[in-house]
Protein backbone atom coordinates (compact mmCIF):
# COMPACT_ATOMS: atom_id res chain seq x y z
CA UNK A 1 0.00 0.00 0.00
CA UNK A 2 2.74 2.47 0.94
CA UNK A 3 4.60 1.95 -2.35
CA UNK A 4 1.40 2.65 -4.27
CA UNK A 5 0.75 5.78 -2.20
CA UNK A 6 4.29 7.04 -2.86
CA UNK A 7 3.74 6.52 -6.59
CA UNK A 8 0.40 8.35 -6.46
CA UNK A 9 1.94 11.32 -4.65
CA UNK A 10 4.66 11.57 -7.30
CA UNK A 11 2.13 11.26 -10.14
CA UNK A 12 -0.12 13.88 -8.54
CA UNK A 13 2.76 16.32 -8.04
CA UNK A 14 3.87 15.87 -11.65
CA UNK A 15 0.46 17.10 -12.82
CA UNK A 16 1.27 20.58 -11.42
CA UNK A 17 -2.35 21.11 -10.46
CA UNK A 18 -1.40 24.15 -8.40
CA UNK A 19 -1.08 25.94 -11.76
CA UNK A 20 -4.68 25.10 -12.71
CA UNK A 21 -7.01 28.05 -12.15
CA UNK A 22 -8.90 27.73 -8.84
CA UNK A 23 -7.82 24.10 -8.31
CA UNK A 24 -6.42 24.81 -4.86
CA UNK A 25 -9.55 26.69 -3.79
CA UNK A 26 -11.94 23.96 -4.91
CA UNK A 27 -9.74 21.29 -3.32
CA UNK A 28 -9.82 23.12 0.01
CA UNK A 29 -13.58 23.62 -0.19
CA UNK A 30 -14.04 19.89 -0.75
CA UNK A 31 -11.79 19.06 2.21
CA UNK A 32 -13.79 21.44 4.41
CA UNK A 33 -17.09 19.95 3.28
CA UNK A 34 -16.04 16.39 4.06
CA UNK A 35 -14.59 17.40 7.44
CA UNK A 36 -17.66 19.36 8.54
CA UNK A 37 -20.04 16.73 7.15
CA UNK A 38 -18.31 14.15 9.36
CA UNK A 39 -19.24 16.40 12.30
CA UNK A 40 -22.90 16.48 11.27
CA UNK A 41 -23.06 19.63 9.15
CA UNK A 42 -26.21 19.60 7.00
CA UNK A 43 -24.87 21.61 4.05
CA UNK A 44 -24.33 19.82 0.74
CA UNK A 45 -21.02 20.15 -1.07
CA UNK A 46 -22.61 22.56 -3.56
CA UNK A 47 -24.12 24.64 -0.75
CA UNK A 48 -20.71 24.73 0.92
CA UNK A 49 -19.05 25.92 -2.27
CA UNK A 50 -21.65 28.64 -2.87
CA UNK A 51 -21.35 29.81 0.74
CA UNK A 52 -17.56 30.07 0.59
CA UNK A 53 -17.38 31.51 -2.92
CA UNK A 54 -20.37 33.84 -2.94
CA UNK A 55 -21.34 34.14 0.74
CA UNK A 56 -24.85 32.88 -0.10
CA UNK A 57 -26.50 30.85 2.64
CA UNK A 58 -28.52 27.68 2.09
CA UNK A 59 -32.21 28.20 2.74
CA UNK A 60 -33.61 26.27 5.68
CA UNK A 61 -30.21 25.15 6.96
CA UNK A 62 -29.03 26.05 10.51
CA UNK A 63 -26.90 29.17 10.95
CA UNK A 64 -24.55 27.11 13.12
CA UNK A 65 -23.72 24.88 10.15
CA UNK A 66 -22.84 27.86 7.96
CA UNK A 67 -20.59 29.30 10.65
CA UNK A 68 -18.88 25.93 11.15
CA UNK A 69 -18.04 25.78 7.45
CA UNK A 70 -16.74 29.35 7.33
CA UNK A 71 -14.58 28.85 10.41
CA UNK A 72 -13.11 25.61 9.09
CA UNK A 73 -12.25 27.15 5.74
CA UNK A 74 -10.56 30.13 7.38
CA UNK A 75 -8.65 27.78 9.71
CA UNK A 76 -7.33 25.80 6.72
CA UNK A 77 -6.23 28.97 4.92
CA UNK A 78 -4.44 30.16 8.06
CA UNK A 79 -2.74 26.80 8.46
CA UNK A 80 -1.40 26.88 4.90
CA UNK A 81 0.14 30.27 5.60
CA UNK A 82 1.72 29.09 8.85
CA UNK A 83 3.18 26.02 7.15
CA UNK A 84 5.36 28.24 4.97
CA UNK A 85 7.03 29.49 8.17
CA UNK A 86 7.70 25.93 9.36
CA UNK A 87 6.17 26.68 12.74
CA UNK A 88 6.77 23.91 15.26
CA UNK A 89 4.08 22.44 17.50
CA UNK A 90 3.27 24.12 20.80
CA UNK A 91 0.18 24.30 23.03
CA UNK A 92 -0.34 27.88 21.83
CA UNK A 93 -0.25 26.80 18.19
CA UNK A 94 -2.77 24.01 18.79
CA UNK A 95 -5.02 26.38 20.73
CA UNK A 96 -4.90 28.84 17.85
CA UNK A 97 -5.98 26.18 15.35
CA UNK A 98 -8.88 25.16 17.59
CA UNK A 99 -9.81 28.80 18.13
CA UNK A 100 -9.99 29.31 14.36
CA UNK A 101 -12.22 26.23 14.08
CA UNK A 102 -14.54 27.39 16.88
CA UNK A 103 -14.40 31.16 16.33
CA UNK A 104 -18.09 31.70 15.57
CA UNK A 105 -19.63 28.58 17.10
CA UNK A 106 -17.87 28.43 20.46
CA UNK A 107 -18.48 30.48 23.58
CA UNK A 108 -18.06 30.75 27.31
CA UNK A 109 -18.66 27.54 29.23
CA UNK A 110 -19.31 27.90 32.95
CA UNK A 111 -18.30 25.11 35.30
CA UNK A 112 -17.90 24.66 39.04
CA UNK A 113 -14.16 24.85 38.42
CA UNK A 114 -14.31 28.13 36.54
CA UNK A 115 -15.19 29.50 33.14
CA UNK A 116 -13.44 28.81 29.86
CA UNK A 117 -14.08 29.98 26.32
CA UNK A 118 -14.27 27.35 23.59
CA UNK A 119 -14.09 30.11 20.96
CA UNK A 120 -10.65 31.10 22.23
CA UNK A 121 -9.09 27.64 22.11
CA UNK A 122 -9.11 27.25 25.90
CA UNK A 123 -8.44 23.76 27.19
CA UNK A 124 -11.54 22.15 28.66
CA UNK A 125 -12.28 22.23 32.38
CA UNK A 126 -14.83 19.43 32.16
CA UNK A 127 -14.79 15.67 31.78
CA UNK A 128 -15.69 14.49 28.28
CA UNK A 129 -17.65 11.36 27.40
CA UNK A 130 -18.34 10.51 23.75
CA UNK A 131 -19.84 7.31 22.34
CA UNK A 132 -19.13 5.10 25.40
CA UNK A 133 -15.61 6.51 25.73
CA UNK A 134 -14.18 8.69 28.50
CA UNK A 135 -11.29 10.95 27.57
CA UNK A 136 -8.42 11.91 29.91
CA UNK A 137 -9.20 13.97 32.99
CA UNK A 138 -9.11 17.68 32.19
CA UNK A 139 -6.35 18.19 34.78
CA UNK A 140 -4.03 16.00 32.70
CA UNK A 141 -4.65 17.86 29.44
CA UNK A 142 -1.98 20.61 29.67
CA UNK A 143 0.79 18.14 30.51
CA UNK A 144 -0.35 15.68 27.83
CA UNK A 145 -0.42 18.40 25.17
CA UNK A 146 3.08 19.54 26.17
CA UNK A 147 4.37 15.98 25.79
CA UNK A 148 2.50 15.57 22.51
CA UNK A 149 4.16 18.69 21.09
CA UNK A 150 7.57 17.57 22.28
CA UNK A 151 7.29 14.19 20.54
CA UNK A 152 5.97 15.70 17.29
CA UNK A 153 8.74 18.31 17.22
CA UNK A 154 11.37 15.62 17.72
CA UNK A 155 10.11 13.83 14.62
CA UNK A 156 8.82 16.51 12.27
CA UNK A 157 12.16 17.34 10.62
CA UNK A 158 13.49 13.78 10.61
CA UNK A 159 10.71 11.94 8.78
CA UNK A 160 10.71 11.46 5.03
CA UNK A 161 8.63 9.80 2.32
CA UNK A 162 5.89 7.57 3.78
CA UNK A 163 6.98 8.21 7.36
CA UNK A 164 5.62 11.74 6.87
CA UNK A 165 2.14 10.32 6.21
CA UNK A 166 2.46 7.99 9.20
CA UNK A 167 3.43 10.92 11.42
CA UNK A 168 0.42 12.86 10.11
CA UNK A 169 -1.81 9.93 11.12
CA UNK A 170 -0.16 9.76 14.55
CA UNK A 171 -0.65 13.50 15.06
CA UNK A 172 -4.36 13.09 14.33
CA UNK A 173 -4.84 9.95 16.43
CA UNK A 174 -3.08 11.22 19.53
CA UNK A 175 -4.68 14.66 19.64
CA UNK A 176 -8.19 13.36 19.15
CA UNK A 177 -7.58 10.90 21.99
CA UNK A 178 -6.30 13.59 24.33
CA UNK A 179 -9.44 15.54 23.37
CA UNK A 180 -8.10 18.77 24.88
CA UNK A 181 -11.03 20.97 23.90
CA UNK A 182 -14.73 21.10 24.67
CA UNK A 183 -15.53 20.95 20.95
CA UNK A 184 -13.81 20.90 17.59
CA UNK A 185 -11.31 18.16 18.48
CA UNK A 186 -11.96 16.15 15.31
CA UNK A 187 -11.67 19.14 12.99
CA UNK A 188 -8.56 20.37 14.79
CA UNK A 189 -6.96 16.91 14.57
CA UNK A 190 -7.68 16.64 10.84
CA UNK A 191 -6.24 20.10 10.27
CA UNK A 192 -3.06 19.29 12.19
CA UNK A 193 -2.76 16.04 10.23
CA UNK A 194 -2.78 18.13 7.06
CA UNK A 195 -0.34 20.58 8.61
CA UNK A 196 2.28 17.83 8.72
CA UNK A 197 1.76 17.27 4.99
CA UNK A 198 1.88 21.01 4.25
CA UNK A 199 5.05 21.31 6.32
CA UNK A 200 6.68 18.80 3.99
CA UNK A 201 5.15 20.25 0.80
CA UNK A 202 2.93 17.24 0.19
CA UNK A 203 -0.64 17.35 -1.18
CA UNK A 204 -3.46 17.75 1.31
CA UNK A 205 -5.62 14.76 2.16
CA UNK A 206 -9.22 14.38 3.18
CA UNK A 207 -11.14 11.79 5.12
CA UNK A 208 -14.22 11.02 3.08
CA UNK A 209 -17.56 11.53 4.77
CA UNK A 210 -18.88 8.29 3.24
CA UNK A 211 -16.11 6.48 5.13
CA UNK A 212 -17.08 7.98 8.49
CA UNK A 213 -17.97 4.63 10.07
CA UNK A 214 -14.68 3.07 8.95
CA UNK A 215 -12.90 6.17 10.27
CA UNK A 216 -14.42 5.82 13.74
CA UNK A 217 -13.82 2.07 13.70
CA UNK A 218 -10.15 2.64 12.85
CA UNK A 219 -9.77 5.06 15.76
CA UNK A 220 -11.47 2.67 18.17
CA UNK A 221 -9.65 -0.43 16.93
CA UNK A 222 -6.29 1.34 17.14
CA UNK A 223 -6.94 2.13 20.79
CA UNK A 224 -8.33 -1.31 21.63
CA UNK A 225 -5.37 -3.14 20.07
CA UNK A 226 -2.80 -0.46 20.93
CA UNK A 227 -1.56 -0.64 17.35
CA UNK A 228 -0.97 2.62 15.47
CA UNK A 229 -0.54 0.74 12.20
CA UNK A 230 -4.32 0.30 12.06
CA UNK A 231 -5.02 4.03 11.90
CA UNK A 232 -1.95 4.69 9.77
CA UNK A 233 -3.24 2.18 7.22
CA UNK A 234 -6.68 3.80 7.20
CA UNK A 235 -5.18 7.24 6.61
CA UNK A 236 -2.90 5.86 3.90
CA UNK A 237 -5.90 4.33 2.15
CA UNK A 238 -7.87 7.58 2.37
CA UNK A 239 -4.91 9.50 0.96
CA UNK A 240 -4.56 7.01 -1.92
CA UNK A 241 -8.29 7.23 -2.63
CA UNK A 242 -8.20 11.01 -2.73
CA UNK A 243 -5.12 11.28 -4.93
CA UNK A 244 -6.38 8.62 -7.36
CA UNK A 245 -9.70 10.45 -7.73
CA UNK A 246 -7.93 13.75 -8.39
CA UNK A 247 -5.58 12.17 -10.93
CA UNK A 248 -8.48 10.45 -12.72
CA UNK A 249 -10.48 13.68 -12.72
CA UNK A 250 -7.60 15.57 -14.31
CA UNK A 251 -7.08 12.91 -16.97
CA UNK A 252 -10.78 12.86 -17.85
CA UNK A 253 -10.75 16.63 -18.33
CA UNK A 254 -7.80 16.31 -20.68
CA UNK A 255 -9.94 14.11 -22.94
CA UNK A 256 -12.79 16.64 -23.16
CA UNK A 257 -14.05 17.55 -26.63
CA UNK A 258 -16.77 20.02 -27.61
CA UNK A 259 -20.16 18.66 -28.66
CA UNK A 260 -22.85 20.49 -30.64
Amino acid sequence: MWDRLQALIEEFQNLNLEKVVDYEKFSMISIVWHSTKIEGCSLTETETRVLLEEDITAGGKPLQDHLMVKDHYRALINLKQVAFRKLKFSPEFIKTVNSDVMKQTGGIIRTALGDFNSADGDFRLVQVFVDKKYFPNYQKVPRMVEEYCKVVNEKIDKVEEMDIVKLAADVHYNLVNIHPFADGNGRTSRLLMNYILLYHNLPLLKIFTEDRVAYIDALNQTEAEEDLEIFRKFIGEQYSKYLQLEIDKFKSKKRFTMMF
